[in-house]
C-alpha cells in the first residue's frame, strides 16, 4: 500500500511519534463491536489526502439526505433491548396481563408503572395466579410450579425497564421475594421443579431403534422418519438447542473427502455451521462442529453420514451433476499431495432447509421444497418415540441437549471454555444453574469410604432406560373414552345441545349449536387427558405391587405385553431400511462400503415415499414378512404386486361404481397395499376422495390423472373425470 504524505503540521520527530503510538496502543483495547479490516495504528487510513476531494458533496447523497435521516432517526430502535421474537412475544403478553388486571379491578391509575408498589405486584400476581380462562373462553391449565411465578417476576421486570428505561428498585426486588414465597404457599404451588431427564447415548439408541423399527409411530411422508433419526443424532453430537437444528441449511453443511493421516481409507468428513442459536444484544459467532464418518462401526444407527448423504443425494445436492448415488462417492479419491477433497454442495440450495415440512397436495403427502419443520411438529415425535420405547420419562428435544452438555462436562478432554462455546453459554453458571440435573450421578457412598465406584451401576441407576416397561398404558381403551360422557360436566353440555336441536330450525348448521359443540369436544378431550393422567398414575403404582404379589403367589413374571409388534408387520420399504442399518460390519474394506452403500439408498427410498394412509389388515401384513433375501422370492413379489396393480386397474375401469382410488392407485410413490386398497363401499371411497384429494387443491394447482396420464385444468375437471371415467362420485355430482 503506497504510504500517504502525513497531514500538514505533523511531527515526524522521535517524541511526536512516540507519544502517537503510546496514544493508539491505549486506545487498541477498546472494542467498539464492529469488526475492521483497518489497522488503527496506520495513519494513513485516517490523514488528509492532498486534494481534498473527499470533502466535496457527493453527487448521489448531498448533505440534505444525511440531514434529513437525523431529524427522522428514532433512537428508541436502537436503545432498546434486543431480544428474539419469542422473549418479546412473553413480554408483551405479560404487559397484556397488567393493564387487564387493572381494568377488570377499576383502577385505571395503577396501570400507570410509576405507580408500582409491593402492594399493587402482590395483587397483580394473586390475580395472574387465580385466572382459568384466557381468550375466547379458553380453560387455561394454570400455574403448578413455583418456579413458574419466578418467572412470571422475571419477565414483569423486564416489562417495566422497557416501559420506564428503569431497573425496579434493588429494595422492592428484595421484598418481592417474600411476596412470590406467599402466593406460592397461598395457591399451593410444588417447589419440585420439572426433571430435567437426560437423554444418555444408551436411551438414544433405544429411541433411534424404535424410530426405525416401529409401526406404531405413522408419519405422513417416509421422509420424515429419516428427518427424526437424523435430528436425534445431531441433537445427541453437537448439544445445540432445537431451534438452531432446525435452521440448519445447506449453506451451513460442508462434505469433505478427508486423507486418514494414520493411512486408512478416506473418510467423509461433515461440517455443520450453526447460525440461528439464541441471540441476545447482538449475533453470536457461529460454530462449527465437525463429524467424520466411523469405518467398521458395530452399528449404523449411529452414523448421521448415512441419514444426511441418503438426504442429500434424494435432493441432487451436490454441485458435480454426476455425483446423485454413494457408488459415485466410493470412485472418488484424493489426488496426491493433497489431503482433501471437497465436494460442493449446489449454490442454488443454499437457502434449503435440510429439515422441511411434509404438505397435502391433491395426491397426497410431499415434501415442501422451502419450508422449514417447525418445533411444534417435532416435539410430539420426541415424546411419541420415548413413549413408544417405554420411557416413564416425558423426553423431550431439550433431552438430548442436556445429555451433551453433561457428557462434555465430565469428559476431560473438554476445558470449560470449549464446553461453553459448544454450549453457547457465557460462562459456566449457566449449565450449572440450567442444564445440569438435581440427581447425582456420583457414588458418594464409594467416595466416603474410599473404595472402588461402581461406576457402571450407577450410569444404569441414572438412565432413562431404567424405567422402561412396555405395559405401561399409554391411551385410553374404548371403554374408558367413552366413560367420559358421564361426566357431569359433558352431560351438562349434552343435554344443553339436545335442547337446542329442538328450539332451533336446521339447528347443525346454526352458528351456536355449532360453538357449543366445539365447547363439548374440550370438555371430551380434557376428561380423556385428566383420565389417562390418572390411570397412568394408579399404573405407576399399583403395577408394582401386583408384579411383587404375582411372583410371591408363585406365578412367576408377567411377560404379557413385553414386546412391541411383530417385524411381519414393517413395510417393505421400512423392513430395508432396517434390514440395512442393523448390517453387520464388512469383513473386507469393499463390503464395509457395499454396507454403507447400501444404506444410503435404503434411506433415499424412504425419502421417496408416502408412509400416510390406511392401516395393513393381518392378511396385507403377511406380504411384508421379514424373510432372508432370495431372488426367486424376489421376483415372485414383484410379479404378485404387479397382478395387483393389474387387476386394481381393471377396477377402476370396469366397475360401475368401484371401491378403488384411481389416483392413489396411480401414484408410484405409494406402498402397493395402499395403491391397491380396497374400501368397503363406494360411498367409503367417496369420502376419502374428497378429504385426501379434494379438499387440499388450491388456486392455481396442476392437476393431473396419473394412471390416464391427462391434465386437468381445474377442481371441477378433476370431478368430472372422476364420475365419467373412473366411476367415483364426489359430493357435487351426488
Amino acid at each position: 500500500m503506497r504510504r500517504r504524505a502525513l497531514a500538514k503540521g505533523s511531527s515526524s520527530g522521535p517524541e511526536s511519534s512516540s507519544d502517537e503510538s503510546d496514544s493508539t496502543r491505549s486506545n487498541s483495547n477498546v472494542d467498539d463491536g464492529v469488526e475492521s479490516d483497518t489497522d488503527l495504528t496506520d495513519v494513513d487510513a485516517f490523514a488528509e489526502e492532498e486534494d481534498e476531494a473527499w470533502l466535496s458533496p457527493n453527487e448521489d447523497h448531498p448533505p440534505e439526505y444525511y440531514l434529513q435521516q437525523l431529524e427522522t432517526f428514532n433512537e428508541q430502535d436502537y436503545t432498546k433491548e434486543d431480544y428474539k421474537d419469542s422473549s418479546t412475544r412473553l413480554i408483551n403478553r405479560m404487559e397484556d396481563q397488567w393493564h387487564k388486571c387493572w381494568t377488570y379491578l377499576k383502577k385505571e391509575q395503577n396501570r400507570d408503572y410509576s405507580t408500582v408498589s409491593v402492594s399493587t405486584l402482590y395483587i397483580f400476581f394473586n390475580w395472574l395466579l387465580s385466572q382459568r380462562q384466557g381468550k375466547r373462553g379458553r380453560r387455561l391449565a394454570g400455574t403448578k410450579h413455583a418456579s413458574s411465578l419466578g418467572t412470571y417476576w422475571k419477565v414483569f421486570r423486564l416489562v417495566y425497564e422497557r416501559a420506564t428505561s428503569m431497573k425496579l428498585d434493588g429494595k422492592m426486588n428484595r421484598s418481592m421475594h417474600r411476596v412470590l414465597r406467599a402466593l406460592a404457599k397461598k395457591h399451593g404451588l410444588t417447589k419440585i421443579g420439572r426433571d430435567k431427564a437426560c437423554m444418555y447415548v444408551e436411551d438414544l439408541a433405544l429411541v433411534l431403534q424404535t424410530n426405525l423399527v416401529t409401526t406404531e409411530k405413522r408419519y405422513p411422508h417416509g421422509r420424515y422418519r429419516i428427518q427424526a433419526q437424523l435430528y436425534l443424532q445431531l441433537g445427541g453430537f453437537t448439544a445445540n438447542r432445537p431451534q438452531a437444528l432446525l435452521g440448519l441449511c445447506y449453506r451451513h453443511i460442508k462434505v469433505t473427502l478427508l486423507r486418514d493421516p494414520e493411512g486408512g481409507p478416506h473418510r467423509v468428513l461433515l461440517e455443520f455451521t450453526f447460525e440461528f442459536t439464541k441471540e441476545f444484544l447482538g449475533v453470536k459467532d457461529m460454530n462449527t462442529f465437525p463429524l467424520f464418518e466411523v469405518i467398521y462401526d458395530e452399528t449404523l444407527i449411529f452414523s448421521p453420514h448415512i441419514f444426511l448423504l441418503g438426504v442429500l443425494f434424494s435432493d441432487k445436492a451436490f454441485a458435480a451433476y454426476n455425483l446423485t448415488s454413494p457408488e459415485e462417492l466410493t470412485r472418488l479419491t484424493i489426488p496426491p499431495g493433497r489431503n482433501e477433497l471437497p465436494l460442493r454442495l449446489d449454490r442454488a440450495l443454499d437457502n434449503t432447509p435440510v429439515f422441511r415440512k411434509a404438505v397435502r397436495t391433491p395426491y397426497g403427502w410431499t415434501i415442501s421444497p422451502t419450508e422449514p419443520l417447525p418445533y411444534s411438529t417435532l416435539l410430539p415425535w420426541i415424546r411419541t418415540l420415548g413413549t413408544i420405547t417405554g420411557f416413564a420419562q416425558v423426553t423431550r428435544p431439550y433431552s438430548l441437549r442436556y445429555a451433551a452438555g453433561k457428557a462434555f462436562n465430565e469428559n476431560g478432554n473438554v476445558s470449560e471454555a470449549m464446553q461453553n462455546l459448544m454450549m453457547g453459554h457465557a460462562s459456566i453458571t449457566t449449565f450449572l444453574k440450567h442444564y445440569l440435573s438435581r440427581r447425582v450421578t456420583v457414588d458418594t457412598q464409594a467416595v466416603v469410604r474410599g473404595i472402588q465406584p461402581q461406576a457402571a451401576l450407577m450410569r444404569a441407576a441414572c438412565t432413562m432406560s431404567r424405567s422402561i416397561d412396555r405395559r405401561r398404558p399409554r391411551r385410553l381403551t374404548p371403554e374408558q373414552t367413552a366413560s367420559v360422557h358421564e361426566d357431569p360436566t359433558v352431560r351438562s353440555l349434552l343435554k344443553q345441545r339436545e335442547r337446542l336441536k329442538y328450539t332451533l330450525t336446521n339447528a347443525t348448521k346454526h352458528l351456536k349449536y355449532k360453538a357449543l359443540t366445539s365447547k363439548i369436544n374440550r370438555a371430551k378431550q380434557r376428561c380423556r387427558h385428566a383420565l389417562l393422567r390418572e390411570i397412568q398414575e394408579r399404573w405407576e403404582y399399583e403395577q408394582p405391587v401386583r408384579d411383587v404379589e404375582r411372583q410371591l403367589a408363585g406365578f412367576g413374571v408377567d411377560m404379557e405385553n413385553q414386546l412391541e409388534v411383530a417385524p411381519c408387520a414393517l413395510p417393505q420399504t421400512q423392513q430395508e431400511l432396517v434390514s440395512a442399518i442393523f448390517a453387520r460390519p464388512g469383513l473386507t474394506l469393499d463390503e464395509e462400503l457395499g454396507r454403507r452403500n447400501k444404506a444410503i439408498h435404503a434411506v433415499m427410498r424412504c425419502c421417496a415415499i408416502e408412509e400416510g394412509g390406511m392401516r395393513l389388515s393381518q392378511t396385507q401384513h403377511s406380504k411384508h414378512r421379514i424373510k432372508p433375501p432370495k431372488k426367486n422370492e424376489d421376483d415372485a413379489q414383484l410379479e404378485l404386486n404387479e397382478k395387483e396393480l393389474e387387476v386394481a386397474k381393471v377396477a377402476v375401469y370396469k366397475e360401475k361404481r368401484p371401491t378403488i382410488c384411481f389416483l392413489c392407485l396411480g401414484n408410484q410413490r405409494l406402498r402397493i397395499d395402499v395403491r391397491t386398497y380396497s374400501f368397503h363401499t363406494p360411498g367409503g371411497l367417496s369420502k376419502h376422495f374428497k378429504r385426501k384429494h379434494l379438499q387440499p387443491i388450491k388456486e392455481g394447482d396442476q392437476l393431473r390423472c396419473d394412471l390416464c396420464q391427462v391434465c386437468l385444468s381445474s377442481k371441477m375437471h378433476l370431478q368430472r373425470h372422476a364420475i365419467d371415467v373412473h366411476g367415483t362420485v364426489s359430493s357435487v355430482y351426488v
